[in-house]
Formats: C-alpha cells, sequence, structure tokens
C-alpha cells in the first residue's frame, strides 16, 4: 500500500508541488490586500453586465438642479420656500419624506414658517452628517426634527477609489446614538407602514429578518474586502440597474403648481440636490463617466429600492462567503489548474483549457451574483492560470531533461554506431579495393574486349580493348562508343545503348587504323548509386567467320564435284540419246526404241543419285535420329551455351515425317530457340512436338520481350521470313502471336501425309 502511495504522489508530484506554491502565494497576497482592486473591479464589471429593471414606481425625486437655484435666484433656498415645497408635496399624502438638504441654521425669510412644517409633519425626515469632515467637523440636523426623532444620516460609505459598493443602515453619533441612514430610515418606514417591521434573528440583533430578506452585516473579509472598515451597520450595496432612474419632478415644477395630481401619494419623497455646482455626486458600480454619476440623494433612493424589493419583492441582497470557504474556493481553482497543466500534452492544449474554464469561472461566478452571491473571480482566476503555467513549465521541464537524457543516451549510441560504421566502412573499402583489383586483372586477363560505357561514351576498359582497336587508353576513354563500329552498324550500337537493355549482336568494328573485323557485342546494364552504366564485351570473330566460310566452300566444292561427276554426266548422256532417238525415230524404230530405253535408265539412274545428293545434305541430327530426338538434342545444346530455362516436350507417340519436313521443322525450331535467346533475352522457353493423327504440332513458347508482329519488316524479319518460306514449302500453317513485353508463341502445323 505505502509502495502505490509512494508512486501515485510520485505521479502527481506536480501537482502536489504547485498547488501550496501558487495557492498560498495568492493567499498571501489577498491578505495583504494586493488584489482587493481587481476584485472590486470585476464586480463593477458583474453589475454592469445585469440586465435592466423596471422603475421603482414607489420612489419619487425632487431635485433641485442648476436650473432651480437660478430661478429661486439664491442658494441655499430660503426656509420660506423649503416650507412652500414641503407643504405643497404634503397635499398628495406621500408615504414619508427625506429632505436630503442640510438646515442646521436659519435662512431667512420663513424660519418660524419651516418649524411650523416640522411641527405638522410627522413623516418628515430630515438628515444630519454624523462622520467627521477633512476639517474634522460634524453638520447638524435641525434641532426640532432631532427632538421629535425625525433625523436620519446622510452619510455614504466610499472604497479607496472613491466609489460605493457598501450600504450603511445605521451608525453610531459621537454621543453614541444609533442613527439610521436616510435610505435606510424611509425604507423602514414604508414597510412600518406596510405592516412588515424587523425581527431579530440573534440576541446581538445583528442578523434579522425584515418581509422576505434575511439582512447579515458585512465582515471585514467579505467578497473581495480585505480588512476593511465595517463600522456600524453596512451590507454589500445591490443597487437596482434602472434604465431611466427614477421617476423625478424639479423644485421649480412643484412651487409652480404644475405637480401632477397623486404623483407623490403612498410614495417615497426625496427632496434633495442634483445640480452640478454643490458638487454631491458619487460613483457607483454602474458608473462608467463623471456625467453619469448619481447625485447624493439618487444615491439614498437606490438603497431604499434596494430595501423595498429584497423585504417585499424577495428580490436577494448581495452575500459573500466566509473566509474559509474563500480560501478553499482558490485552493479548489489552484488544484484544478495544476492537474490540467500537468494531464496537458502542450502548452496549446493546456492554455485551450484554462481559457474554457476561466470562462466557466466567471460565468458561474457571474450566476451566483445574480442570485445574490459575491464570489470571487480573481483570485481563483490568477490559481487557475498560475498553476496551470506552472505545472505544465514543471512537466516541460521533466520532459526536457528526459529528452536531454534520451539525446545524450542516443548520441553515446549513435557515436559508437559511426565508429563501427567507420570501421566498418574501412573495412568495406579495403575489401573493395582488393575485389576492384582482383575484377582488373581478370578483366585484363580476359581476351575479349571488355567497355564501361556512360551516357554513350567509353569510361574505362582493359588493355584488350586497346589492343583490338589500336588506341591507346587516354585515347579511348571518352570516345564515343559508336566509333568503334563501321557507319552501317552505328545506328544499331546507338540503339541498343539508348535503349538500356541487355543485348547480344554481330556488328563488323573499325580499328584506328580503318581496317575492319567482324564481332560479338554482349552489353549488360549495371547501377552505381544514381549512376547507370553498361558493360559491353566485344569478341573477335574472323576466325569464326573464316572457318565457317572455308567449311561452306568445300561442301559447295563437294556438292559441285557430285553434280559433276554424277548428275552432269548422266543428263550429258541423256541428251546424246535423246539425239539419236530423235534421227531414228522414223527410219529405225527399233534403234530409236533401244535409245529411249537407255535414256529412261540414265534418268532414273540421275533421280537416284539426285536423292542421294539431297539425303547427304541433311542435318547430321536428323541422320542419327528421328525429329523428337533432334530437338532434344539441340535443347540441351541451347541450355549449356545460355542461362535461359529450356524444356522439351514431346506429346504422342512419334512416326516419320518426309525428309525435307522434319529438316524444315528442326530449322524453324532452331531460328526460334536463337531469336529468343538472343534477341528476345528469354528466361524461360518451352519446346512442344505433338504427334497427332493426321497432324503434327511444333509450338515453341517464350517468355521474352516480345513483338508487335504488324510492325516487323522484310529487312529486320529475315528469320521470320525463312520459317514462313519453309512453312510454306510443306504447305503447312504458320502462327505467330507476339506483343511487347509479354512474349512470343510460334505454331507450326503440318499434315501427316504431306511429302510421303
Amino acid at each position: 500500500m505505502w509502495t502505490t502511495l509512494k508512486r501515485q504522489l510520485w505521479h502527481w508530484r506536480g501537482v502536489l508541488v504547485t498547488v501550496p506554491s501558487i495557492a498560498g502565494g495568492l493567499l498571501l497576497l489577498r491578505c495583504a490586500g494586493a488584489l482587493q482592486m481587481m476584485e472590486l473591479v470585476a464586480l463593477d464589471q458583474m453589475f454592469r453586465l445585469r440586465p435592466f429593471e423596471p422603475t421603482d414606481s414607489r420612489i419619487v425625486l425632487v431635485t433641485v438642479d442648476e436650473s432651480d437655484i437660478k430661478q429661486l435666484g439664491q442658494w441655499p433656498m430660503s426656509d420660506a420656500m423649503l416650507a412652500r415645497t414641503i407643504t405643497l408635496l404634503k397635499q398628495q399624502q406621500p408615504k414619508v419624506m427625506g429632505l436630503d438638504i442640510f438646515r442646521d441654521l436659519p435662512v431667512e425669510p420663513g424660519h418660524q414658517a419651516l418649524v411650523n412644517v416640522f411641527t405638522s409633519t410627522p413623516n418628515l425626515i430630515g438628515i444630519e452628517k454624523v462622520i467627521k469632515t477633512a476639517q474634522g467637523e460634524v453638520i447638524q440636523a435641525p434641532e426640532l426634527l432631532k427632538q421629535r426623532n425625525q433625523v436620519s444620516a446622510s452619510d455614504l460609505v466610499l472604497d479607496s477609489d472613491n466609489r460605493i459598493r457598501r450600504s450603511v443602515l445605521y451608525l453610531k453619533t459621537q454621543d453614541n446614538r444609533s442613527i439610521f441612514t436616510l435610505g435606510a430610515r424611509l425604507a423602514f418606514a414604508y414597510l412600518a407602514a406596510e405592516g412588515i417591521d424587523r425581527q431579530p434573528l440573534n440576541a446581538e440583533q445583528t442578523k434579522f429578518r425584515l418581509g422576505r430578506a434575511v439582512f447579515t452585516p458585512l465582515q471585514p473579509y467579505d467578497g473581495g474586502y480585505v480588512g476593511v472598515d465595517a463600522g456600524g451597520y453596512q451590507i454589500l450595496s445591490n443597487f437596482p440597474n434602472f434604465r431611466k432612474g427614477f421617476r423625478m419632478i424639479s423644485l421649480t415644477d412643484v412651487l409652480q403648481g404644475r405637480l401632477p395630481q397623486n404623483f407623490v401619494r403612498d410614495r417615497i419623497v426625496f427632496i434633495g440636490l442634483t445640480g452640478e455646482s454643490v458638487q454631491d455626486s458619487f460613483f457607483t458600480s454602474y458608473t462608467t463617466n463623471s456625467i453619469a454619476a448619481p447625485a447624493g440623494v439618487e444615491v439614498h433612493a437606490l438603497l431604499t429600492s434596494q430595501l423595498l424589493s429584497a423585504a417585499l419583492d424577495g428580490r436577494p441582497l448581495l452575500n459573500g462567503w466566509s473566509e474559509p470557504i474563500e480560501w478553499l474556493w482558490i485552493v479548489g481553482w489552484s488544484t484544478i489548474g495544476a492537474v490540467i497543466g500537468w494531464t496537458s500534452s502542450s502548452p496549446r492544449q493546456s492554455a485551450v483549457r484554462v481559457v474554457l474554464l476561466g470562462i466557466a469561472l466567471f460565468g458561474g461566478a457571474y450566476g451566483l451574483f445574480l442570485a445574490g452571491w459575491w464570489v470571487m473571480v480573481i483570485s481563483p482566476l490568477l490559481a487557475l492560470a498560475g498553476s496551470a503555467i506552472t505545472s505544465n513549465g514543471y512537466l516541460l521541464w521533466e520532459n526536457l531533461k528526459e529528452y536531454a537524457r534520451t539525446l545524450e543516451q542516443k548520441v553515446e549510441e549513435r557515436t559508437l554506431g559511426l565508429q563501427q560504421e567507420i570501421v566498418e566502412r574501412k573495412q568495406t573499402e579495403l575489401a573493395l579495393v582488393e575485389s576492384e583489383a582482383r575484377f582488373r586483372q581478370l578483366a585484363e586477363a580476359a581476351v575479349e574486349a571488355i567497355a564501361l560505357i556512360e551516357q554513350g561514351k567509353i569510361v574505362d576498359g582493359n588493355k584488350a580493348l586497346t589492343r583490338m582497336f589500336c588506341y591507346s587508353f587516354a585515347e579511348a576513354i571518352g570516345m564515343p562508343v559508336s566509333q568503334l563500329v563501321t557507319l552501317d552498324d552505328r545506328a544499331l550500337v546507338v540503339q541498343h545503348l539508348q535503349a538500356q537493355d541487355e543485348a547480344f549482336y554481330e556488328v563488323v568494328c573499325l580499328r584506328q587504323d580503318g581496317t575492319t573485323f567482324p564481332a560479338e557485342i554482349r552489353t549488360k546494364v549495371a547501377t552505381y548509386g544514381e549512376r547507370v552504366v553498361q558493360i559491353a564485351s566485344i569478341y573477335d570473330i574472323t576466325d569464326r567467320k573464316r572457318a565457317e566460310e572455308a567449311s561452306l566452300l568445300d561442301e559447295r566444292n563437294r556438292m559441285a564435284r557430285e553434280i559433276h561427276d554424277v548428275l552432269a554426266q548422266a543428263f550429258t548422256g541423256i541428251l546424246l540419246h535423246v539425239g539419236a532417238a530423235m534421227e531414228l525415230v522414223i527410219k529405225k524404230p527399233a534403234k530409236a526404241e533401244a535409245h529411249l530405253e537407255t535414256v529412261d535408265e540414265l534418268a532414273r539412274t540421275g533421280l537416284a543419285e539426285a536423292r542421294r545428293s539431297v539425303v547427304a545434305l541433311r542435318p547430321k541430327l536428323l541422320e542419327e535420329g528421328d525429329l523428337a530426338s533432334a530437338l532434344k538434342h539441340l535443347t540441351t545444346q541451347m541450355k549449356v551455351s545460355s542461362q535461359t530455362h529450356l524444356t522439351c516436350e514431346v506429346i504422342g507417340v512419334a512416326y516419320a515425317l518426309a525428309p525435307y519436313v522434319e529438316n524444315h521443322l528442326l530449322r524453324i525450331g532452331q531460328e526460334a530457340l536463337t531469336n529468343a535467346v538472343k534477341y528476345a533475352h528469354a528466361t524461360e522457353i518451352h519446346i512442344e512436338l505433338a504427334y497427332e493423327e493426321t497432324q503434327c504440332l511444333l509450338r515453341v513458347k517464350d517468355d521474352g520481350e516480345g513483338f508487335d508482329v504488324s510492325q516487323v519488316s522484310v529487312e529486320h524479319g529475315f528469320g521470320l521470313l525463312g520459317m514462313s518460306e519453309r512453312v510454306e514449302r510443306m504447305n503447312g500453317e504458320l502462327s505467330i502471336q507476339s506483343h511487347p513485353g509479354q512474349g512470343t508463341e510460334i505454331v507450326v502445323i503440318v499434315n501427316r501425309e504431306q511429302g510421303l
């Protein structure tokens, strides 16, 4: 269990390190008050996002602006004018009136009239300033109102940025009296008239119920506040967001009788200054500029509306969480951020998650705000982002160290590998040098000329090449290989070189001194890296050609002697006897008949000798056996001289064909085999000789390069032309099927009785 726990702790080490660091640091900053102003600004933003609410019709403001002051002709206004104003408003029977105008000293004329109005107006509430001014002074309420307990405090609580975010319900005077503020006093008076009074919920009476609302005093660390002065009975301001403000009427309109009927009946009436010259305006959370800043009398009215809406309509008051819950709130978001950063595969993914959760945080806080809870936003947002960045950075640092270790290990492995490769390369180079030397010695010892060709030019060669063509090595290097053959064969050589194929063909070569000699050229293709070269082996076949010519000449001489000694003599005798018979055919028929008999005998003798000569020309393979054995023997000979896989199959029972038919079939098979090996470069050739009842079939099939039968000309298809002529002489059938790259199949069919 302990091992598993240690493994889990190590797995989440980034979170365990990040959360205490970030959350602890933010809690210290919060306790020091460094984040208070940012939380207050975030609260203001939530107020501005709040939807508009309908105007509170229970409140009416009688305002004194700059035009009213000009109309009065003086300020402060006289007691007579004030008394007349209150009297005109009383006629519509408002529930309660608040006089937000200081009247600690008489302003003649009309002071007595004002005293009489104070005496006869029990629902009129005056003001005094309880909290000392910067000069250490307080402003007293009218003495008569103070005696009748019709006095409230006009004091407002400002934060460090001079905004009103807290409202005072009551506070202590210098003589230790409890006094309600103007807004609270008018609200409580209105609710009392509706039969709604405060109901204490604790012994200290700090928590009480008023209608549908429960009031709890503000604590120094509620919400985003840190050690705020919570003297008196303060609550968080949750002023309504009116689109058009309160219902108002100017002092001039009241004095001049333009007060609409029942305009203030059963309502709360505030009488106060709104003129800019008196500098009695304040910033609230809704205020974005000094022009829109409400006057003091409007702020008191906003508090009254907040209290009435909470008690009568159930509109939520704004409360804050206790300090331990706020700490857990910060720690929780720090934990979320640390987990995000630790589990994200990249900083980009971590940033996306933080942004999405930040939006969710603000949205949730805004939803709670609408429900009446001030939840901190800035501290948890910083905890979320800071923890995500820190844990992700820690993770990246861990990965970087691991990557560095892996890279170092790979570098070491690669270094060892390179050293091994260097050793192997040196060994390979030595082996290559040795191999090159051996092959150079073999090439130099070769009888045939060997040339290495690239792009049609000679790039290397052996000594036999220089001896064969009478060029020095320096002269041969770089020479176009086509210059080594006569003009008639250069096109053929260039064609094979450009095709870059393996070929075997005969040409007439040209030495440097202009002499020529017949040769066979065999080329193969080799690749060295990106280089493609051709290796050409050149054989001087002068001796072979001479031997063939001598053999042919001997055969021709032998045949000439045979024809001269036998056939010519027979034909001469026939001519003499025919001449003699022609002379005696009429005169002496009997003697003529004797001559004709002699002619017949000579003709038969000549025919027999002619047949004997033909038999003498029959191939040796056919003399020693039948056609099937001759084809098998030919296949065996071809196997020895090439690397091609050859097979010969005889189907059926062999029978004898006419000698000239067997001769033609053997020559056709020989030609087909030679073409397949020499020109088609076939790797596999199959010969099939089928003896059927009425006909004999010869099939030669290969897997070579093939060709387009329709494109073969007489000049380049002499072998095919010879096959066709032989088949025609046998009255047989010839079928040739071939396509480029798909091999060739040659089929010859002759009748069994042909030539017998």
